[in-house]
């Protein structure tokens, strides 16, 4: 006597259970086919970088993100043309670089001028950084020059009544030597004496404000 096989009872629980997990593996596919394929090349601030200070290429890195639309980034292909432009502002380390971060004014901005000198220690507050406001305080000549040379600082002297406010743009050193170099960003009608006293080592650095509390 033959026997038909009864249908197997299918359970609607398993059933939808199974068809809610193929649907997730679908999804999941399809986020990461999309998350991927929006990853682009863009410009990353490699460390912190103070307001005003000149960006050099060791301040910034290539990554590669998922971008939403909407988010103002650099391309990466764009990176050397923001090699020497200045931060319009604060930019810390971590964050995607834009446009709208950086300065739109020439360097240095109109009516100020850069200054380079070297300065030995006790010249400098400690800890000097780009971003500092300082004032530069002229000071009494040193001590061995001829008297001819003494002469010619004290009418120098007699002329500067006045410190000069300045913004420090980059530090470099010490030296073997023990010496700084530091840029300063200086009004334009004062840097042809903030450079004379600086050279004949007449200058020292008085911090006023440090950037962002360095």
């Amino acid at each position: 006597m033959a026997f038909k096989r009864l249908p197997r009872q299918r359970r609607p629980g398993m059933l939808l259970a199974a068809a809610m997990l193929v649907l997730f593996a679908v999804a999941t596919n399809v986020y990461l086919f999309v998350s991927s394929g929006n990853r682009v090349s863009v410009v990353k601030v490699a460390r912190d970088v103070a307001a005003d200070h000149e960006i050099t290429q060791a301040d910034l890195e290539r990554v590669r993100v998922a971008v939403e639309p909407g988010v103002e980034v650099i391309p990466a292909h764009q990176l050397d043309q923001v090699v020497g432009r200045r931060a319009a502002m604060p930019l810390r380390r971590g964050t995607l670089l834009a446009a709208s971060q950086l300065s739109t004014q020439q360097s240095p901005p109109a009516g100020r001028t850069l200054v380079g000198m070297s300065l030995k220690p006790g010249s400098m507050p400690p800890g000097l950084a780009s971003g500092w406001k300082v004032r530069v305080v002229f000071t009494a000549g040193a001590q061995g020059q001829d008297a001819g040379a003494g002469a010619e600082q004290g009418r120098a002297e007699s002329v500067v009544a006045r410190d000069v406010a300045a913004v420090v743009d980059q530090v470099d050193g010490p030296d073997t030597e023990g010496a700084t170099t530091v840029s300063l960003m200086v009004p334009e009608a004062d840097s042809s004496t903030v450079a004379r006293q600086a050279a004949a080592g007449m200058v020292v650095l008085v911090a006023t404000e440090r950037q962002n509390g360095t």
